[in-house]
């Protein structure tokens, strides 16, 4: 029999349950979540494999990456993942992790990216059924008229994970610019920049030459980066 391998872990959000199979992370959940045999059952038929508590390369990075996120330090990811779940589910898990960080979107929206527009109530219960919460982020999703909807972690900590990621993600286009060229990964994902002189668009990590100021614009993502005209850097490939 195959194994998950399983780790158990203490964070200021609660206790969290990490998995991995086969070098990449099946699992990042809240351990006592309501529907934690639930979710732990489908990984389990799904992989064909039982769980064993053994620490590994991709649960020690997860816990540091979890940590930096937690603090601040961090804004996306780079821990490969292994979704575990129907085609269905596996869509909506991938749009909700084309939703930046610091944005929110409602199920009706992620029901429209997928072209499933009437399927709102099924969209909700594979956000439900994420088992990779933040990295997967669902707790970006609120309802239709900004209220906050359900959540894994209980909503009192999802709307803690909203307020530090909106908190941490408002900076001004100078401050942005200031960004460019630390090689820091923090804010990679969250805005790209874009040189009017060349036509590239990039990550705020790359190590490309810093362009002048005044040849920078900035924007939230690639789609509107390549919308505008401005093609892929091909030192940082963002």
């Amino acid at each position: 029999m195959n194994q998950i391998n399983i780790q158990y872990y203490k964070t200021r959000i609660g206790d969290i349950i990490l998995g991995s199979f086969d070098g990449r992370l099946c699992l990042l959940d809240y351990r006592y979540r309501r529907m934690r045999a639930t979710v732990d059952n489908r990984i389990k038929k799904g992989l064909a494999a039982d769980f064993v508590e053994k620490n590994d390369d991709v649960l020690s990075k997860a816990r540091v990456q979890l940590d930096e996120y937690l603090n601040g330090d961090r804004i996306s990811f780079d821990i490969p993942v292994l979704m575990v779940g129907t085609d269905f589910q596996k869509r909506v898990w991938e749009a909700l992790m084309k939703i930046p960080y610091g944005k929110t979107a409602s199920y009706l929206y992620i029901a429209k990216f997928i072209n499933k527009e009437k399927a709102v109530r099924a969209v909700a219960g594979a956000n439900g059924a994420n088992s990779i919460s933040l990295i997967i982020p669902c707790h970006r999703i609120i309802g239709s008229k900004g209220e906050l909807v359900g959540y894994g972690g209980g909503v009192p900590v999802k709307k803690r994970l909203l307020k530090l990621e909106q908190n941490n993600s408002g900076l001004s286009d100078n401050e942005k610019y200031n960004f460019i060229g630390s090689k820091n990964i923090k804010y990679d994902g969250v805005f790209f920049t874009a040189v009017k002189t060349t036509g590239i668009y990039c990550k705020p990590s790359c190590s490309a030459k810093k362009p002048n100021r005044e040849n920078v614009i900035f924007y939230d993502t690639k789609k509107e980066a390549t919308e505008n005209g401005y093609r892929p850097c091909k030192v940082c490939k963002p």
